[in-house]
């Protein structure tokens, strides 16, 4: 029997419900008794969470402050108008409806204009709840603050009627105000620092607002925010609300459901960091003119707000990287990893906002400001013609499109022992126009692919789609002296007409070498009439050292750690970087490599230590401690929090500052794109991994990981064509050949097919003893049923390289395929052999979950059903699909097996059928040609779940 804890009957809990939820946002009313009863496996629980979801409070979500939308649409006159209630004179009416009928009156004592309304009807015969008006409107009452509008005064009720008397707020709604466009960042940040210390005020109170949007916020004339609402749609601790939305247009959604945080959307119970969420969305409403999650329908909106990402590069180029980071701390699916308090948005905003106060004071613009003030007193006709040329020719150059340009190797034409320092500038130079705005630098790895010029200018700029060309030759004289002289000689050619637009020959020695990096990028620049920002001149004119020795030891580190991915260059590279340190200890560059390396020999499984991890945190911190606000500091931090501890929402922040000084760096744009692939963010992953190939248009790497997404998402013809792509830029190389054989299996079930691309990568990359292909041939083997063949291409696969056939996983194919033919006792042989192995590894290695699991397996195999249930389940545990979506994907994979194997196939299927309504390798294709899920082809729900998803 499925207990209550249990993660499956959960997920059919939280689907139950969001479908319940859904069905009242899009206007239906489904019987709640009826609806749970399709829900049999948590039928009692469905029903009492159905019941909470239906104790709506409909006074608190009603309650709304006066404000001038509210006189839209409404008659005048009624029986109280011209009446007096109190010292209140009635004026007209201004509202009415099921929330009760609002008034505009004047309050004859203090002579002030004030809204009144009266209090629903629904509380006019519950004596409970017109106590509990009456203390939560006392309580909203005592709010002083002069960004929050408040209640003036309660009538309490006299013959079953009350009264709200309200603050009257002139001015526009931020909702009209964004109408008109986007905010510039001054007005958008002042605007954003009022809401916050409205917000703030009202959660030291424990008020909590629960419907923050732009709707609920007055600009009055005098700019001063006033937050409407506050509080009034508040509920009591443990309660939860199934929110309204507000529908002004068919099918589209304009209300609540844009602004409501995941756990609203979920109906769970909410706190403050669910007014900070709505908070981070009207920040980036204002900024961008948009809303940061939106949808075709109520539905749509909802399930981008629990799954979707904002599309931060809507984002103005000018917003501060403080900014943004606070944006993304706002705006985290997860509360707890939310920012905590939205005081500590007020202190961000205002200290940005005193930073463009004091660069404002200096600054062009607004000297240009002033004197277009004074001249317009004399000259208004010619200044306006001026005006518009002027704002006309800035509009021309913003929208102008991007120039994608090429850095390719500069040649050394000295000593050969000078090639790492040649390789060196041409990173350093394509490092500095790799931060220059409306620039697109093809990646390194693509240009060094050019090193010895065998093609022409064009060939070249074909290959890449490239308009430019920056080439090059440096000689270095052959010195003792560490301040050798060195000639750089470099060219720009545009690709179209093999034109030489700029070149400049340079002689200087090692200690003017970073002014020359310099010069070159910015002399690109001036040539490509690009106009440098004065953050974007700062960084041109830094130099990362001020020893010529010390970064003649960081040019031979990344000499080494661009080589290869072999433990022996990545410790040479070491080695450099620790030297170049110890000449200079402020090179903040060579610390962040120092680190990158060292979180790299954890990832690459060369020294999986606690140590090697300490190394690379030391290493990063002593680099951010010198310098945090460049780009490679961010770099080497996203890395070390994705690679070292798998916190990716913490690499995303880093990798988004690192991205606000340099936004189109190709190898930036992948490391985001996989932090995102592991997060199950699919989508977002696949277009930023698909512009860093764009970038990088010669790396069969990236052109592999585009097609992988592709067939995560099943699509198959587009994930066709990359694994293509990856074959033709590398044809000696396997994976993608063995995936791509893989392709044809889960999208066409043709194993005809899939045999042909493996014989076709055994021709042509001559790798017969790659796992990635035994393991494809064996099991194509074992697909057509020929068992002895399979078990043959092992044995033999064994012999020629020499492998041990008790490794293992061979052990564990070779017991499957026992158990496959029948063969009961070789199949047990084999299982307790792989017991042995893997109960070893995992008392070495606990909380390794891919062990977890195929030892799960080999215990299903040898009929210990309970130990195998509990091995599947710690796997899974160890890496969920939350923490790995991707790695993730394997342990519920071995979990449907586990099932299978002991006989639990309900459970079997559940696993199958959330394998194929999320991202994964699952195909139905697969359950008729792999033999592990014979025994759930006669059952009827198994056959079902097949004919629903073709």
């Amino acid at each position: 029997m499925v207990t209550a804890g249990d993660n499956n009957q959960e997920r059919i809990l939280e689907e139950a419900l969001k479908r319940f939820v859904d069905a009242h946002l899009q206007g239906e009313q489904p019987d709640s008794e009826e609806f749970v009863k399709q829900f049999p496996e948590c039928e009692d629980l469905l029903r009492q969470r159905i019941r909470d979801l239906l104790k709506i409070n409909t006074l608190f979500d009603t309650l709304v402050q006066a404000d001038e939308s509210d006189f839209d649409g409404t008659e005048t006159g009624h029986d109280l108008v011209g009446q007096k209630i109190g010292r209140f004179e009635i004026a007209e009416m201004i509202g009415r409806g099921g929330m009760g009928v609002v008034y505009l009156a004047r309050d004859t004592k203090l002579d002030r204009i004030v809204a009144m309304k009266s209090m629903p009807a629904e509380l006019q015969a519950n004596s409970t709840a017109q106590m509990r008006f009456i203390r939560e409107a006392k309580l909203l009452a005592s709010l002083s603050h002069p960004n929050i509008a408040v209640i003036h005064e309660i009538i309490e009720p006299d013959e079953g009627i009350g009264y709200l008397v309200l603050e009257y707020i002139p001015g526009e709604t931020l909702a009209e105000r964004i109408v008109k466009g986007p905010l510039n960042l001054q007005d958008a940040l002042t605007v954003a620092l009022q809401i916050a210390k409205a917000v703030a005020a009202a959660h030291e109170h424990d008020i909590i607002h629960r419907d923050l949007k732009p709707g609920n916020i007055k600009i009055t004339p005098d700019g001063t925010v006033k937050v409407l609402d506050f509080g009034l749609a508040k509920i009591v601790e443990g309660e939860r609300v199934a929110q309204q939305s507000t529908v002004t247009e068919p099918g589209r959604v304009i209300g609540t459901p844009t602004y409501m945080s995941p756990e609203q959307a979920r109906g769970q119970t909410t706190d403050k960091r669910s007014d900070i969420w709505s908070f981070g969305c009207i920040l980036y409403e204002m900024l961008t003119g948009k809303v940061p999650f939106e949808g075709e329908t109520t539905s749509d909106t909802l399930a981008n707000v629990l799954q979707a990402e904002p599309d931060w590069d809507m984002l103005p180029q000018n917003t501060p990287a403080d900014i943004q980071s606070l944006l993304r701390r706002c705006l985290k699916k997860d509360p707890s990893h939310r920012l905590q308090d939205i005081g500590d948005a007020s202190i961000e905003i205002n200290d940005t906002l005193s930073l463009l106060a004091t660069a404002a004071g200096a600054s062009a613009p607004m000297k240009l400001k002033r004197m277009a003030i004074m001249i317009a007193a004399a000259f208004g006709i010619i200044l306006s013609v001026v005006a518009m040329w002027f704002i006309s020719k800035q509009q021309v150059h913003a929208s102008s499109k991007e120039i994608r340009l090429v850095v390719l190797p500069f040649e050394n034409i000295g000593s050969p022992q000078d090639d790492y320092f040649a390789d060196g500038i041409t990173d350093e130079i394509m490092t500095r126009l790799v931060g220059i705005h409306r620039l697109s630098v093809i990646s390194r790895q693509s240009a060094m692919q050019y090193e010895n010029r065998e093609k022409n200018t064009r060939q070249i700029a074909k290959e890449l789609g490239v308009d430019y060309i920056l080439g090059g030759t440096v000689q270095c004289a052959q010195t003792a002296d560490t301040n050798r002289p060195v000639r750089i000689r470099s060219q720009l050619i545009r690709a179209t007409d093999d034109t030489h637009i700029w070149a400049q020959t340079y002689d200087n020695d090692m200690n003017q070498i970073f002014q020359v990096q310099s010069d070159v990028a910015e002399q690109v620049a001036q040539a490509l009439d690009i106009t440098l920002l004065e953050p974007e001149r700062r960084v041109l004119a830094s130099a990362p050292t001020q020893n010529p020795e010390a970064y003649d030891y960081y040019l031979r580190g990344n000499e080494y750690y661009h080589r290869s991915r072999v433990r022996n260059d990545f410790i040479i590279a070491i080695q450099m970087y620790e030297k170049a340190v110890e000449l200079d200890p402020t090179f903040v560059l060579a610390y962040a490599r120092l680190s990158g390396v060292h979180t790299d020999m954890y990832w690459e499984y060369f020294d999986r230590s606690e140590e090697r991890l300490a190394m690379a945190k030391k290493a990063i911190d002593k680099a951010f401690l010198l310098n945090p606000n460049i780009a490679e500091v961010r770099l080497a931090l996203g890395q070390f929090y994705y690679h070292g501890q798998l916190d990716y929402e913490r690499a995303l922040e880093q990798f988004a500052l690192a991205r606000t000084a340099q936004p189109n760096n190709g190898e930036l744009l992948g490391w985001i794109g996989y932090v995102q692939r592991r997060q199950g963010k699919f989508r977002e992953a696949l277009n930023n991994i698909k512009k860093a190939f764009e970038l990088n248009p010669l790396s069969n790497v990236l052109a592999f990981d585009v097609a992988q997404t592709f067939m995560l998402l099943r699509k198959y013809h587009e994930a066709e064509h990359y694994y293509d792509c990856a074959i033709s830029l590398r044809p000696d190389f396997p994976e993608p050949y063995s995936w791509k054989a893989w392709l044809y299996l889960r999208w066409e079930g043709d194993v005809r097919k899939a045999r042909a691309v493996a014989m076709e990568a055994l021709q042509k990359t001559k790798a017969a003893e790659s796992p990635y292909l035994v393991n494809l041939l064996v099991t194509l083997d074992v697909y057509d049923g020929n068992y002895q063949g399979a078990l043959d291409r092992l044995s033999l696969h064994a012999e020629e390289t020499g492998e041990q056939e008790d490794s293992v996983y061979n052990t564990l194919r070779y017991a499957r395929i026992y158990g496959y033919m029948k063969e009961k006792e070789l199949a047990q042989k084999y299982y307790d052999k792989a017991r042995n192995l893997l109960e070893s590894k995992v008392q070495e290695r606990p909380q390794d979950a891919p062990l977890r699991s195929s030892l799960g397996i080999v215990y299903a195999g040898l009929g210990r059903k309970e130990d195998a249930i509990r091995e599947g389940k710690m796997g899974i545990e160890l890496l969920p699909i939350t923490k790995d979506a991707w790695g993730g994907l394997n342990r519920l994979t071995a979990m449907a097996r586990i099932y299978v194997m002991v006989g639990e196939h309900e459970e079997a299927m559940n696993q199958l059928k959330h394998l194929l309504e999320i991202p994964s390798e699952m195909s139905v294709t697969l359950f008729d040609l792999d033999p592990t899920w014979a025994p759930l082809r006669n059952h009827s729900r198994f056959k079902n779940l097949i004919e629903s998803d073709k």
